[in-house]
């Protein structure tokens, strides 16, 4: 959305506010809990595709084929915790259907719109569930904002510290600035984690408990796990090294 009024250092100062505690907000609140009537299909396998995204170019997001034809955009839910109906409800764009001709995969999204994907092309990748043997980096960032015209821009940044096999800390920087004006504002907290397949738990430090959807990404030839980049809760994030 383009802003066409002068914004002053108070007036970004209480953007900056907002759109931090949404973001804030949005990163550690836990998915609501339900009685499950639609438990999720067997999984085909879970795969990330790169799409185009800020502030890079290029981002990543995880994509769970199940093996009656639906593919889901993993998110906040993690499968076990999925009912299908309710979520093709809320969040209708995150489901298709898919199929494979060959060695390229066919994608149809919610607008009926057709993208093919193929292993090894760079646009297509396994994704993989945590067992230990590869071990996480200590500390990963995910980077996320817009320009929103008149020289109008935001950034959030979030970063989340593994200090060991059982603790985290997380911080989040968000902020908006424009030519005469910027206001930044952080946040830091920690906690507990655990990770077992394609699930990961954070118990934060004020009790609140958050289980997401986790996976590994992918690199090399022959193709294997990689601890580069990681997905929590469908979003992307890379090691900081």
């Amino acid at each position: 959305m383009k802003l066409r009024v002068y914004l002053n250092g108070l007036a970004i100062a209480l953007m900056v506010s907002c759109f931090f505690n949404a973001d804030a907000t949005s990163f550690n609140k836990p998915a609501k809990s339900m009685r499950l009537t639609s438990v999720a299909p067997a999984v085909e396998g879970w795969y990330f595709r790169a799409i185009s995204g800020y502030p890079a170019a290029i981002t990543f997001e995880p994509v769970v084929l199940f093996k009656n034809g639906d593919y889901w955009e993993a998110g906040a839910e993690t499968l076990e915790s999925l009912d299908v109906a309710t979520d093709k409800s809320k969040h209708p764009k995150a489901w298709g259907t898919w199929k494979k001709q060959g060695q390229t995969f066919l994608l149809t999204n919610s607008k009926g719109e057709t993208n093919d994907y193929k292993l090894g092309e760079g646009n297509w990748f396994p994704a993989y569930a945590y067992t230990g043997a590869v071990k996480l980096k200590p500390v990963y960032e995910k980077a996320s904002g817009g320009d929103y015209g008149n020289g109008l821009s935001a950034l959030s940044i979030k970063k989340i510290t593994f200090l060991d096999a059982t603790h985290f800390n997380e911080g989040l920087n968000a902020g908006m600035s424009t030519g005469n004006a910027a206001a930044w504002k952080k946040s830091a907290t920690g906690g507990t984690y655990r990770i077992s397949g394609h699930t990961i738990e954070f118990t934060y430090n004020n009790g609140t408990v958050l289980k997401t959807s986790f996976a590994l990404g992918a690199k090399g030839g022959p193709i294997r796990p990689d601890n580069a980049l990681i997905f929590i809760g469908g979003y992307a994030y890379t090691d900081t090294e």
